[in-house]
């Protein structure tokens, strides 16, 4: 089931973006046996574009992030 979160645009209009957690973070490799700490952290923010329009970034940043989990 994908964590989706819906975060708004900084262009003028403010579209609301959904942002699958998953895709944005990557996937996790599991091991069988003795487990590896990989120490990959969250990053502290992370800037995409927007998916209506042209001029807005929609920024996720790790708050949110650990929020949704």
């Amino acid at each position: 089931m994908p964590n989706i979160i819906k975060v708004k645009c900084t262009g003028p209009d403010g579209h609301e973006n959904e942002i699958d957690i998953e895709s944005v973070l990557g996937t996790d490799v599991v091991l069988s046996g003795t487990p590896i700490e990989t120490g990959r952290p969250i990053p502290q923010r992370i800037v995409r574009r927007c998916g209506v329009c042209f001029e807005g970034k929609v920024i996720i940043t790790r708050e949110m992030i650990q929020e949704s989990l």
